[in-house]
């Protein structure tokens, strides 16, 4: 360091001609940290002794400064130190006031919560005269009086605690309280004018045009702690907010995405922290984490969302490129679009984030109405619901199924439920906050055909997800009444077409008579339909092809309702016995035929028996067999149970003696769920197994 000439300096007169502020790259403060005991308490020995006793140098402070702004690349720890040792003695001694000026040149910028608990500490200052009592019942004590005070103040945030730096600092001026709250007259001493007479100084070094490079990036996290994935993206996305001018016109600074990040916004995400429990030989250490991975999560989520509706993303000339010569090569074609080619990049980007939100970058927010999009979004979570619950605390009253766990907020930022269908449901509950005045009825009206959208269509790639959401984002000019716009508009987008059909009907005859909309809610709900209540009505004599809400019955949709209740209320409960030989009586008496392949180890037609309610779904679908269903329900309405139907069936003279004893014979299909049929039909194989494929495994019926 020959090269570089310094100076000999205090604390205070670093501060008369310059300002210094911890720049991002660092790691935060460490002399606080509860490991650090013996290191922290061997320094304000040193501190306490040179104050009272003998003077003390403390080695080199160096760093870059520009326009009287310091840096420090290294002396962070000492000038932090100092800095609380300063406030305590100015605070303590009531010369605060005086020194507020100059101790205000002092910040932090890893954060900006450090930042503004250090201005709020001298701003507001603490009544040393009037700490908290010590009180054991509420552990507060000698060694934390100081510390207890500060957060038990009306200007400290609560979230702060999860800033370490803060924590140290906290835990540091505890020290210092315990170290110095006996000595007196420290304040002229710390602010001796002549560097020569003062008891605490160091050699400083200004590297001249020594900028924050790429380098002395890597060096400075090979010194310290290493920034986390969020901490890292939150530095170069402020950096890009600013460099694109997206803020220039925001008067206030506690509106710019610096100042919520590390406020409003961590506040809202510090709820959902998660906690580790570590016990030591004398205490249980709880320790918070992972809400740098929450705010990663969530940010990742809304840029996947708004690729997704708006198909735009960052040019790049050599990945697109790319992409155009592995798509020529996969279709054997020179003719690809750059529409083709964009699209696939989108979905590409979006697969990429949805596997790894860790990769989220600023280039994923590459305009100002993609960071407006990001900032809304952050804005109207933390937003609260009648000053009582947060927006993220959001429930709806309508059953999500799978694709909710706690709330859908909660699920995302935890990246518990976030397959793409739960990704397409949140999508919509964060629509109708982003474009309606939030009304509780309106929003479960509106979860409630998005879950029906959801569960019957497929949702399971970049691609499909584009597709759901551009069918959401339609229907979402509708959001505040979805039953009326379904009622009146035209649908354009392609996704779930069929799915939609049906709830564009359920609109129609729940507008037309408002009585209804319970039953069809009802049913809606039950497991068997799952959203999908076509066939449903199909059994009510609602004519589909042809429909005409006036001619809806309630009551005969109720009656089908119960009857589904009653006999299939959980999806995967096995199919009976009793179950299957009733539904042998429906029509040809040839259910099974609905799906076969041919078995070679038996020289046989292979048929299916069905073996979970849920199997029903796909005679509720097939335009062929689903009256055989429809029959059996009807037959039910009627009838007790099942058994009572085989009772009444009267065997038809030309049906196989085989046939006639699996319906009329209990217990003889024994859980059977395939069936084995020779050509010549006269005699049949139950099998057990998946795939049969002995002679011991089946049973022969003649």
């Amino acid at each position: 360091m020959s090269e570089y000439k310094f100076e000999k300096l205090s604390f205070w007169q670093l501060l008369e001609d310059r300002s210094v502020k911890i720049p991002i790259i660092q790691r935060d403060y460490a002399q606080g940290r509860a490991k650090n005991e013996k290191v922290r308490n061997d320094f304000l020995d040193t501190l306490k002794n040179a104050l009272i006793a003998r003077s003390v140098e403390l080695d080199f402070v160096y760093g870059s400064e520009e326009k009287n702004i310091l840096q420090p690349l290294d002396g962070q720890q000492r000038l932090t130190t100092l800095f609380l040792l300063h406030w305590f003695v100015a605070n303590k001694e009531l010369k605060l006031d005086e020194s507020k000026e100059r101790l205000l040149k002092f910040t932090y910028e890893t954060r900006i919560s450090s930042r503004e608990f250090c201005r709020e500490l001298i701003g507001k200052s603490i009544d040393y005269a009037n700490l908290l009592p010590i009180n054991e019942k509420i552990r507060i004590t000698a060694e934390n009086q100081l510390s207890e005070t500060i957060k038990n103040a009306s200007w400290f945030v609560v979230s702060w605690k999860n800033d370490p730096t803060i924590s140290a600092m906290l835990t540091m001026l505890d020290a210092i309280q315990t170290k110095f709250k006996d000595s007196s007259d420290l304040w002229q001493k710390l602010t001796e004018i002549e560097v020569d007479k003062h008891p605490i100084t160091f050699l400083y070094i200004k590297l001249e045009n020594f900028g924050l490079s790429d380098d002395l990036y890597i060096k400075m996290n090979a010194r310290g702690k290493a920034l986390t994935t969020f901490e890292n993206f939150k530095s170069r996305f402020e950096k890009h907010i600013n460099e694109s001018g997206w803020e220039k016109e925001i008067t206030y600074p506690q509106e710019t995405f610096a100042h919520k990040i590390d406020t409003d916004w961590i506040d809202l995400f510090w709820k959902y922290r998660e906690k580790i429990e570590r016990t030591n030989d004398k205490e249980k250490i709880t320790i918070d984490y992972k809400i740098d991975e929450r705010l990663t999560n969530f940010i990742a989520g809304i840029a996947i969302n708004y690729y997704a509706q708006n198909l735009e993303i960052q040019s790049n000339k050599e990945e697109e490129e790319k992409v155009k010569n592995e798509l020529e090569e996969k279709s054997k074609t020179k003719n690809i679009s750059n529409n083709a080619i964009k699209r696939e990049r989108i979905e590409r980007r979006m697969t990429i984030l949805f596997n790894n939100p860790n990769e989220i970058a600023p280039d994923d927010f590459p305009t100002k109405e993609t960071f407006e999009y990001l900032a809304s979004n952050l804005d109207k979570y933390t937003e609260k619901q009648d000053n009582s619950f947060s927006n993220a605390e959001l429930k709806s009253d309508v059953n999500l199924w799978k694709y909710c766990g706690d709330t859908l907020f909660k699920d995302i930022i935890q990246n518990k439920k976030a397959e793409w269908q739960n990704r397409a449901v949140f999508y919509a509950q964060t629509t109708y906050l982003l474009n309606a005045d939030f009304d509780k009825k309106s929003f479960d009206d509106w979860m409630r055909v998005v879950r029906n959208i959801v569960e019957n269509s497929t949702i399971d790639s970049a691609t499909t997800f584009i597709s759901a959401v551009n069918l959401i984002h339609e229907l979402s000019n509708g959001c505040s009444n979805i039953y009326e716009y379904l009622s009146k508009n035209t649908v354009n987008a392609k996704h779930a077409e069929t799915q939609v059909k049906e709830e564009i009907q359920k609109a129609k005859i729940i507008i037309e008579k408002p009585d209804t909309k319970q039953i069809i809610h009802d049913t809606e709900d039950t497991n068997l339909c799952k959203g999908e209540i076509d066939f449903a009505l199909y059994c009510a004599d609602y004519d589909i092809e042809n429909p005409n809400p006036t001619t809806f019955d309630k009551g005969k949709l109720e009656r089908i309702r119960s009857i589904i209740i009653s006999n299939f209320g959980d999806v995967e409960t096995k199919l009976s016995d009793d179950f299957k030989r009733a539904f042998l009586t429906i029509g040809n008496n040839d259910y099974y035929e609905i799906w076969g392949s041919w078995s070679y180890s038996f020289d046989s037609h292979k048929r299916w028996l069905l073996e979970i309610v849920y199997d029903l779904r796909t005679f509720s679908r097939s335009k062929d067999w689903r009256n055989y269903l429809r029959e059996l329900l009807i037959q039910l309405i009627n009838k007790d149970s099942f058994k009572q139907i085989i009772d009444d069936y009267i065997i038809p003279p030309d049906m196989p003696n085989w046939k006639q004893r699996l319906i009329k014979e209990y217990k003889l299909l024994n859980g059977a769920t395939f069936i084995l049929i020779p050509n010549k039909k006269s005699y049949c194989k139950l099998a057990w197994q998946q795939k049969p494929s002995r002679e011991d495994q089946v049973t022969k019926i003649k």
